[in-house]
């Protein structure tokens, strides 16, 4: 078994288990994307790609920020107690069977999202669903299973690279509650969550309206058939609304190389124009290169170089939008000599954020590109339809989603780009900050 926690903004690309066997059944050149709300008010979508590897997810519409102050690491305990022992099958018999059946079972968190996800060759889907359905819905938290977690939690939270910490911060900078709450436990509230604590969180959220069942290589038919007899609740729980509020966050440490993350407010899921436009702005502002070895085109790379002289760098935009808000920046490695003359550069970029209608052509061919490519890879593909799923109750193929990003006009992106400049910076860094800048000093 397996578990992840780290999403990319768009599409979601955990590491795929290859399989020594694989079923009689080929992938078949046409694919039909279904979705529909069963009885039980679950949502159901599949994409029948007759792929001989059948995926299933079992999502729930809830993750870090639906957490409180006191409960924060609720999700990352979670996480990492896929697999425990449930009111139905014992941890050894989970294990034991799936690995029998040739599967693989992981969990993906977000801040919005919890997915227990199933992997198997199809003529063996039926038996290792049935501990799919126990893992996601029949969770018990054994008292004594959980404290034995205790160990892998600290481990994961002591190799937590920078790159990753930065983005935790500058989340909590921005909202500070709510989707300000990080995805793994904060060290002082290691061995705080217990059996009572899960137990009550899962109760509360795992429940039919939240909750969406997505698949690929399955019939609709036999994925509504399952989600129908799943064992959940019934209530609707509501989340509440994240505040913008901007800030910043500092952690010095001995590195030999600073990572800095600054972001405005971005655009909701809510306005799906928006979000596409501010995808579309995010490729076009440059998100690395395109060529190994290349360097970026994009009007960011090219602002930030001479700062920067012969000292390497990394940089790239950042976009991360959610149900009701969304944050879209920039986060850059380098050496901490340079660190602080790119921060200026670069924040002072996104003040303004100057794209010219080539460089929103350029970030559209690049969206269209990776819709695409995501759709050749199952995870990625399955990833795309969760979100769909949970937030939309409805899916729409590839070429569809291609065909809205044609759609969206540079005035567009420039608008959405116009719209965010007028807001309050967040900041966040962590490494050597002895070149670093501070919030207030930005321009």
């Amino acid at each position: 078994m397996a578990c992840s926690v780290a999403r990319s903004s768009l599409l979601r690309s955990p590491t795929v288990r290859h399989y020594a066997a694989a079923a009689a059944a080929q992938p078949s050149a046409s694919s039909r994307f279904e979705c529909k709300v069963a009885s039980n008010n679950v949502t159901v979508a599949t994409c029948d790609n007759n792929s001989p590897i059948a995926q299933v997810s079992i999502v729930f519409r809830t993750g870090s920020r639906n957490e409180t102050y006191d409960t924060q690491g609720v999700t990352h305990s979670l996480r990492i107690a896929t697999g425990l022992s449930t009111s139905a099958s014992s941890g050894f018999a989970i294990m034991r069977n799936i690995q029998q059946l040739g599967g693989n079972l992981m969990t993906t968190v977000d801040r919005e999202s919890i997915a227990y996800t199933l992997q198997i060759t199809r003529d063996n889907l039926s038996d290792a669903l049935t501990f799919l359905g126990h893992v996601a819905t029949k969770q018990v938290f054994k008292p004594w299973e959980v404290s034995d977690q205790l160990p892998r939690m600290e481990y994961e939270l002591a190799s937590l690279p920078d790159s990753t910490v930065v983005l935790e911060l500058l989340h909590k900078a921005a909202y500070r509650t709510g989707l300000g709450y990080s995805l793994y436990t904060p060290k002082h509230q290691l061995g705080k969550i217990g059996s009572e604590t899960l137990q009550h969180f899962v109760n509360t959220w795992f429940t039919g309206p939240n909750c969406a069942v997505v698949a690929t290589g399955v019939s609709l038919a036999e994925l509504t058939a399952f989600a129908m007899n799943l064992d959940i609740g019934s209530k609707d729980a509501t989340t509440q609304a994240s505040k913008y509020c901007g800030g910043e966050l500092r952690k010095e440490r001995t590195s030999e190389l600073t990572n800095v993350a600054v972001a405005l407010e971005g655009v909701s899921l809510k306005n799906e124009n928006d979000a596409l436009a501010c995808a579309v702005l995010q490729r076009a502002s440059g998100t690395g290169p395109r060529v190994k070895w290349g360097a970026s085109a994009s009007p960011l790379q090219k602002q930030v170089s001479s700062a920067a002289g012969s000292e390497p760098f990394a940089l790239s935009s950042f976009n991360a939008s959610y149900s009701d808000s969304g944050l879209f920046g920039f986060v850059l490695c380098s050496t901490p000599n340079v660190a602080g003359p790119i921060t200026n550069v670069a924040a002072k970029w996104l003040k303004s954020m100057k794209v010219s209608d080539s460089d929103v052509a350029r970030g559209k061919a690049i969206l269209k590109t990776e819709i695409l490519e995501a759709a050749d890879n199952g995870a990625a593909l399955l990833e795309n339809l969760q979100c769909q799923a949970l937030h939309k109750r409805a899916v729409a193929a590839p070429e569809a989603l291609v065909a809205d990003v044609e759609k969206v006009s540079a005035s567009a992106v420039k608008s959405v780009a116009d719209k965010m400049t007028s807001g309050k910076l967040s900041m966040a860094a962590i490494g050597n900050l002895r070149t670093v800048p501070y919030v207030d000093q930005l321009k």
